[in-house]
């Protein structure tokens, strides 16, 4: 009985005891559950930045890597054995991770985040990949075009006009990039007319300036001087810019080496240019000068309509050497040499002007604009010359795209087509028309010239155009002083990829 008693009480006394230390054991698994929930949700916040990032890559543009392509996933498993990944050499003197004690999962996400962030981001939009750093400050991309005509002349009294015949227009390449936020790069070569030739080639500074963008560049660039004179043959409406941009031109042609600045404001630009010779002229003798400048305008730019208002001018001194200060201009196409408006002969000309005004309106799939421009030249026995052109020129997108004319420099671009035919839709589709003239004639040794012009532009996506120009055209050359008229008709189309 004794016994009995004394064990009683020892459980009745152990008895708290037990319990007590039962609710602290509780309260420690408690809280060991709560932490290892906190941590579980910051891996999967974690594994759900790292999903979001696999899923904007796989609605990238075409040709961008996938998340899976760019951090392969691990190795996969047999049934009841562990295939092992193969091993990559590390820099010597570091330690692989050993095989029996793998990376936390913290670690493995942390590894993934690292390599995501230090990865290169390449977009294919423009047709050929566009490399770009993780931080934004490096960027790299080729380009070119390939444009290829088939033209045929018919209706002209001169035989040899009346021709068949296919033309490599222009065969380019090149790159562009740019370093840090603000400089950037250009280079192309390009195969054109029989010759090769270097185009584009500068670096350009871009910076604030007076509360506005501005750029300065140096390099040979394309000149800034009218709606089409200052765009690439791959964004003008029609095959090949208009008289105005063709004839009323500085010597050194589309392109000349040197500076040039430009400001840009939300509705207008100015831009200045001071070059020598273009960047392909023999070393004979010192370059000439050219300054040019011109001025572009918005003053109605609202969602429907938008207007346009231009003008520009150049002085030119000639080299010493330059023995043809005037362009013969082909009337219709550059495939047939026979068919051009004659720039006849001006010896020993010493100095030129020129300027020109542009008007254009923009309205939803509609577009509409003018150009004319003058050109005065003067040789050393103080006569001159006078040469003038203008055109005139409409299209309508007759699939609801919007004219391709970019407010920034006032220039022409490529449309953004709605429904691309790489894509399963039908492309864009523009119908276009033009009338232009170019008088010489002031000159008695050339000549003059007027074109009508029809077009159909078909936009298989935003780089591929098919093209396809009826052109009426007439020419008046002197030939051994008597006034030559002819009058014919040029088919020619256009294959054109550019990117």
């Amino acid at each position: 009985m004794y016994r009995g008693a004394m064990l009683a009480m020892g459980l009745c006394t152990a008895m708290p005891v037990a319990a007590e230390t039962g609710q602290d054991d509780v309260a420690r698994l408690t809280r060991l559950v709560e932490q290892q929930q906190a941590q579980i949700a910051r891996l999967e916040a974690r594994l759900a930045a790292v999903e979001g990032q696999k899923v904007a890559a796989m609605t990238a543009p075409l040709g961008q890597p996938l998340a899976s392509e760019a951090h392969p996933a691990p190795p996969p498993q047999v049934a009841g054995q562990t295939v092992a990944p193969p091993r990559i050499p590390l820099p010597l003197g570091q330690a692989l991770p050993s095989d029996a004690h793998p990376p936390s999962l913290d670690a493995r996400l942390a590894r993934i985040e690292k390599a995501q962030k230090d990865g290169v981001h390449v977009d294919w939009s423009k047709g050929t990949p566009e490399f770009t750093s993780a931080d934004g400050r490096f960027s790299f991309r080729p380009r070119g075009r390939i444009l290829v005509d088939l033209g045929t002349t018919m209706g002209s009294d001169v035989a040899a006009r009346n021709i068949t015949a296919t033309q490599a227009r222009s065969l380019r390449l090149g790159f562009e990039g740019s370093v840090g936020q603000h400089l950037s790069y250009l280079l192309e070569g390009d195969f054109a007319d029989n010759d090769i030739a270097i185009k584009s080639a500068y670096l350009a500074w871009t910076t604030g300036f007076m509360g506005q963008q501005a750029e300065f560049a140096l390099g040979n660039r394309l000149n800034d001087r009218g709606l089409d004179g200052s765009s690439g043959t791959i964004s003008v409406p029609f095959l090949e810019r208009n008289f105005v941009a063709q004839g009323i031109i500085p010597v050194r042609g589309f392109f000349g080496l040197g500076a040039a600045a430009r400001i840009y404001g939300g509705r207008w630009h100015v831009g200045v240019q001071v070059s020598g010779d273009d960047i392909n002229n023999p070393g004979t003798a010192g370059d000439g000068l050219t300054i040019a400048a011109r001025a572009h305008w918005n003053p109605v730019k609202t969602a429907d309509w938008l207007l346009h208002l231009g003008v520009w001018g150049f002085h030119e001194d000639l080299a010493t050497d330059v023995t043809r200060p005037t362009r013969a201009i082909a009337v219709g196409g550059f495939y047939n040499d026979n068919l051009r408006i004659s720039a006849g002969s001006f010896p020993n000309a010493k100095s030129g002007d020129g300027y020109g005004f542009e008007f254009g309106a923009f309205h939803k799939s509609l577009w509409a604009y003018g150009e004319y421009g003058t050109r005065t030249l003067r040789n050393v026995a103080g006569v001159s010359t006078d040469q003038a052109a203008w055109a005139v020129q409409g299209g309508w997108f007759l699939t609801g795209e919007t004219p391709p004319y970019l407010t920034r420099g006032g220039v022409w671009s490529r449309p953004r087509v709605l429904r691309p035919f790489t894509s399963g839709g039908s492309g864009a589709v523009e119908l276009a028309t033009r009338y232009e003239e170019l008088d010489y004639s002031d000159n008695p040794t050339a000549g003059r010239g007027t074109a009508l012009t029809l077009g159909v532009n078909w936009y298989l996506n935003n780089f591929v155009r098919l093209q396809l120009n009826a052109i009426d055209w007439s020419v008046a050359n002197p030939v051994a002083g008597v006034w030559t008229k002819d009058h014919g008709q040029t088919l020619i189309g256009r294959a054109q990829i550019a990117f």
